[in-house]
């Protein structure tokens, strides 16, 4: 892992909320719930910019990483047709012991500049043999 990236962008881009994506979460959540939850989550921050953003973003090795975590902040759901901004960072990198941990942020912001989610997603990078 890149002890240095602490700080680091990842990513910083406009996404539009897809009414689509939205549908089909609700579908694959299956609950009377499912619109509503739906709209909790429609990205994973780690995410955002392809599937290797935070694993190069760290320098994980992959054959050594575990997702230890992931937390939510939620100021309010994300609507059909919005356009929000996101920006992903590497938060901390630090070491316990043989093991080393990597906390990415991303943080949506809604048109008006107000926060709508903040998803902070902690990695662990199993010390070597």
């Amino acid at each position: 892992m890149h002890e240095d990236a602490k700080g680091k962008t990842l990513v910083e881009d406009d996404l539009t909320v897809s009414a689509a994506t939205l549908t089909a979460l609700e579908r694959a959540i299956g609950t009377p719930s499912g619109a509503g939850t739906a709209t909790l989550v429609p990205w994973f921050g780690a995410t955002v910019g392809g599937e290797s953003t935070a694993v190069d973003g760290l320098g994980l090795d992959l054959s050594r990483a575990l997702l230890a975590g992931i937390e939510y902040e939620w100021q309010r759901p994300f609507a059909a047709g919005e356009t929000v901004h996101v920006r992903v960072t590497v938060d901390d990198v630090y070491r316990k012991g043989a093991n080393q941990f990597g906390v990415v942020v991303a943080e949506f912001t809604g048109a008006d500049g107000a926060l709508v989610q903040r998803q902070s997603v902690t990695f662990i990078e199993r010390g070597s043999a």
